[in-house]
């Protein structure tokens, strides 16, 4: 079990404890019969939670402060592009939540900790200088965060499909792992070798997600044809 989630089932058993934003693979980690665990619930269809943890013979009610930030921008913007630069602003990844990018505006789900910071000091994002303002919440908008696409690809390997899908060299895709900068369902893989299969959840840094779908067919070359969602 990853250490993070140690630390934080252990510190719950001593009382009330809010965990920063989790990805699903330690969500689904964190399991415990002698605590009481809740999951922020900011909008629908949130990836990224955080949870909050106490003994069950506590009753005490959930306070996961969140905010949610909206930006506005002269164009549209890219997942990677606005995590850059929250991440260049000197913030962790651990206090970002989900981030939905729209044709006119984007949103950002962060710690209320460091709410203000960003409303005072995320001004640019790229070359385009950007409004931001906190809002109450997000029933209105619908996560249509990621694009569908079909590529072709030799086979499932990690380092083939990032090379396609992020139109990247073999070479390049194979340093992004080296390095550890891909997660594979939230944990960080290091084999460029590693098979992909049908649901899994790839996080590059600094170049958003990728979703594996289904195999659709085959080229006459014998190649792949491979269903993929990855973040705008």
């Amino acid at each position: 079990m990853d250490i993070k989630i140690q630390n934080l089932l252990k510190n719950g058993q001593q009382g009330p404890i809010l965990s920063k934003f989790l990805t699903p693979e330690e969500q689904k980690n964190l399991v415990s019969k002698d605590l009481d665990i809740h999951f922020s619930e900011t909008y629908r269809d949130e990836e990224r939670k955080r949870a909050f943890l106490c003994p069950k013979a506590l009753d005490i009610k959930p306070d996961f402060q969140i905010d949610i930030l909206e930006i506005t921008s002269p164009r549209p913007l890219r997942h990677p592009e606005i995590l850059g630069a929250t991440i260049g602003a000197g913030i962790s990844r651990e206090v970002i939540g989900d981030i939905i990018t729209l044709e006119e505006k984007s949103f950002m789900i962060v710690a209320t900790e460091i709410s203000r910071y960003l409303l005072d000091n995320l001004i640019q994002i790229g070359k385009n200088y950007v409004q931001v303002k906190k809002i109450e919440n997000l029933e209105a908008v619908n996560n249509n965060n990621y694009h569908s696409a079909s590529i072709i690809v030799p086979g499932l390997r990690l380092d083939a499909i990032l090379a396609k899908s992020l139109n990247l060299s073999r070479e390049k895709a194979q340093e992004l792992i080296k390095t550890g900068n891909v997660k594979v369902n939230g944990k960080i893989n290091l084999h460029k070798d590693y098979q992909c299969r049908s649901g899994d959840l790839l996080s590059i840094t600094r170049f958003g997600r990728i979703i594996v779908r289904e195999i659709t067919g085959k080229t006459r070359k014998e190649k792949i044809i491979l269903n993929i969602e990855r973040t705008r």
